[in-house]
C-alpha cells in the first residue's frame, strides 16, 4: 500500500513505542535507535497497513520503526502500546 500522513496521538513514557492516527486506524509503532523523536501532534508518513520493520518519515527525516498493528479504537492501540513499550 502506498505511504500516507498521520498524527502521532500517544507517546509512551520512555518515547521508544508511539500511536499515529491515520485513515487506517490508530497504529502502534515501535521506534528503533531513536526513541523520544517523535513528539505527540507531529505529522509522520508511512504505509499504516504494514507489519514488521518499516521506514518512518518526520519530514526529511527517516526512521527505523516496527510496526505492530493497526487498531480501530485509539484506547486499544494505546493499551498495546504500553503493554509492549512501557506506559
Amino acid at each position: 500500500m502506498p505511504r500516507s500522513t498521520g498524527r502521532v496521538v500517544f507517546v509512551s513514557r520512555n518515547g521508544g513505542m508511539i500511536v499515529v492516527q491515520s485513515d487506517e486506524g490508530f497504529t502502534v509503532v515501535e521506534l528503533l535507535g531513536q526513541e523520544g523523536e517523535c513528539p505527540k501532534g507531529a505529522s509522520v508518513v508511512a504505509d499504516w497497513t504494514a507489519l514488521g520493520s518499516e521506514p518512518l518519515f518526520m519530514g526529511r527525516e527517516e526512521f527505523d520503526a516496527y510496526f505492530q498493528g493497526t487498531w480501530g479504537s485509539v484506547d486499544d492501540a494505546i493499551s498495546v502500546a504500553r503493554r509492549t513499550g512501557g506506559g
